[in-house]
């Protein structure tokens, strides 16, 4: 009955103060033109929505992908 015992260690990486505002500016971004294209939606401004629903989704898979290139420290 030998327990083979495996130990980890993590390792936490403290970012940049400027990639805490660029990633507050990119918050920002989201909310306002989530709100807009919600916003423009509602008010039946197809155009407009349309617009700043690919500003939202553009935001988003900008966010994602920098978030998996830092994830796999390749940045």
């Amino acid at each position: 009955m030998s327990e083979d015992k495996e130990y980890f260690t993590i390792k936490i990486v403290r970012r940049p103060w400027y990639e805490w505002i660029l990633w507050g500016i990119w918050l920002f971004l989201e909310i306002v033109f989530l709100q807009s294209a919600i916003a423009s939606h509602q008010e039946l401004e197809q155009r407009a929505a349309m617009i700043y629903w690919l500003i939202v989704v553009v935001l988003s898979l900008t966010g994602f992908v920098f978030w998996i290139i830092r994830r796999s420290r390749l940045l």
